[in-house]
């Protein structure tokens, strides 16, 4: 019988110590805008409004987010200018995403309410995920775990190499 094996090596630090992963206090993704170093972050473009960062802990291959570069909470509190730039980037994001890993389909959308909104993170930011024609297989489905077909790294050097696309 042959076996296969999901090899997460690099989970190994996260699961013995998780403030050594990730020690920064604050909010998480003004530490991100902010550059701190306590913070693990992977900016594919920034500009003095917004931001285009890869979740760190995607749910998919290519997950990005689009994130104001000042703490805001709530949608309508964003300016005009801010919103415009957000809607823009959210929309040339998924050229590069289609560009780099040609998905099937995307879900796109905001966790706005913190906790019962589903959302961790009290900064608004728009979650890009693109779906893949063969998303779930036995391991989301019976086993609730995700199989990555590359990691965080590799697919940051992958959109890196499109991320021209969100200069405007």
């Amino acid at each position: 019988m042959y076996i296969n094996y999901l090899w997460a090596t690099h989970r190994l630090k996260y699961a013995k110590d998780r403030k050594s992963v990730q020690p920064y206090k604050g909010c998480i993704l003004c530490g991100v805008a902010k550059d701190h170093p306590g913070v693990i972050k992977k900016v594919l473009y920034k500009d003095r409004l917004m931001m285009v960062i890869m979740n760190v802990f995607p749910y998919n291959v290519g997950h990005v987010q689009v994130v104001p570069v000042r703490h805001v909470e709530e949608i309508e509190d964003l300016t005009e200018e801010e919103s415009g730039r957000m809607w823009r980037l959210v929309k040339k994001s998924v050229v590069m995403i289609k560009k780099t890993f040609q998905p099937k389909g995307f879900n796109i959308g905001f966790n706005i309410g913190g906790d019962i909104a589903g959302g961790s993170i009290r900064h608004l930011h728009c979650q890009i995920v693109p779906r893949y024609e063969r998303d779930l297989g036995f391991m989301e489905v019976l086993a609730d775990t995700k199989v990555m077909p590359m990691t965080l790294d590799q697919a940051f050097r992958e959109l890196k190499k499109h991320s021209e696309i969100l200069e405007e």
